[in-house]
């Protein structure tokens, strides 16, 4: 069976019933998460995130890249149509160790990739040395955004792919 095969039968086992066709738009714990595309760092397993709890954004290495930030000042605009308010959103930023971009701050790899894309934008955006400064440097990232809500709370974290346990690096505050 291919891969898309057994998502259909999975699919079909969630469907078989399903009883959440009502959820608001407006997510239960008022969050949008910036995360990995990595598939060991899932939201809905690492933090218990479930239907309708939180928006969520994935980048390669949960980094803070131009389309991301659009997303999250679409998804402000949106709840903010949606409830005729301010909304009250926190952006969480969960990225991890092991993660794949951090070969990209490999000298020879960065070399490397700067070549095939023909510039090194893409290492500038990714690369990921150290997975702390990666998460205080994307939120810094956004509060020099002068398009970015100032009311937007943000906070960063790291999710240890050996042990399981998610630590706070930011502590939450807004972008004002």
């Amino acid at each position: 069976m291919s891969g898309v095969g057994e998502l259909y039968e999975r699919n079909a086992r969630f469907a078989d019933g399903f009883d959440k066709g009502d959820l608001p738009l407006k997510p239960s714990l008022s969050m949008i998460i910036l995360c990995c595309v990595d598939a060991r760092v899932s939201p809905e397993h690492v933090a218990g995130v479930a239907l309708g709890d939180a928006l969520v954004i994935r980048t390669a290495g949960a980094r803070v890249t131009d389309g991301a930030a659009l997303e999250v000042r679409m998804l402000w605009t949106l709840m903010s149509m949606a409830t005729g308010a301010t909304p009250n959103l926190e952006l969480v930023i969960i990225s991890h160790t092991q993660c794949g971009m951090e070969r990209f701050a490999v000298p020879e790899i960065a070399a490397k990739v700067t070549e095939i894309f023909g510039s090194s934008d893409v290492v500038d955006t990714y690369a990921i040395a150290d997975v702390n400064e990666a998460v205080s440097t994307d939120i810094e990232r956004l509060r020099a955004d002068a398009s970015m809500p100032r009311e937007l709370k943000v906070s960063g974290h790291v999710y240890d792919i050996a042990t399981g346990q998610l630590r706070e690096v930011v502590a939450t505050s807004t972008l004002g």
